[in-house]
């Protein structure tokens, strides 16, 4: 089983009653944050995670039983399978870049994440719009990579010529993305909210 239908199995599990706290998006976050940093404590990856303490600790015990992290005093660290896990992860999504506000999508907190070879899985990008707006963040628009060129499906051949912007150079040099790859830009009006967001978009081409 994937890494990706693995966390997947996190949302789909569960029944009827209040909405949880934590999703997918935030247990890959914290798979993410603590293969990052190697070993980090439950307060510094709750701050990372942008979770509550209450949503963390569940969030450590799901991916403790599961035997993706070991939890020792000095805090949480990978296990070979969580390691495993970190380097497929990394490998589907390998870049994650803050932006201030930008023209490109809304919100004052703006993050963009790179999809490697995806974009023939792409529609119209409004499955992953909707997907961010349902995970907290305000939007969240879709490019992929084609000719060399930052496409929006339905909409620009060539984003950077019709919508000239500075960031597009940020963008290129900050996630390097090649031919077939996508680009998700998200914005919210703080960053917990964008990163998530962005995160839940990609999920739709990884589960």
């Amino acid at each position: 089983m994937s890494a990706f239908t693995a966390l997947q199995k996190i949302d789909s599990s569960r029944g009827p009653g209040p909405a949880s706290t934590y999703s997918s998006s935030h247990v890959l976050l914290a798979l993410l944050t603590i293969g990052r940093a190697g070993v980090i404590g439950r307060h510094a990856l709750a701050k990372e995670a942008g979770l509550g303490e209450g949503a963390v600790r569940t969030v450590i015990k799901w991916l403790k039983e599961r035997a993706y992290i070991t939890v020792e005093p000095n805090g949480c660290q990978l296990t070979a399978k969580g390691k495993h896990a970190y380097a497929e992860l990394k490998r589907a999504m390998p870049k994650i870049l803050e932006l201030q506000r930008t023209t490109l999508t809304v919100g004052s907190e703006q993050v963009a994440i790179l999809i490697k070879k995806k974009s023939d899985r792409v529609r119209s990008g409004i499955e992953q719009r909707d997907s961010a707006i349902k995970a907290g963040a305000a939007g969240a628009t879709t490019y992929v990579i084609k000719g060399s060129k930052f496409q929006v499906p339905g909409s620009s051949a060539d984003a950077e010529k019709d919508f000239p912007s500075g960031v597009w150079t940020k963008l290129r040099s900050g996630l390097q993305p090649e031919e077939g790859d996508v680009v998700i830009v998200c914005g919210s009006d703080d960053k917990h909210s964008s990163l998530i967001g962005a995160i839940s978009a990609a999920l739709t081409f990884l589960t």
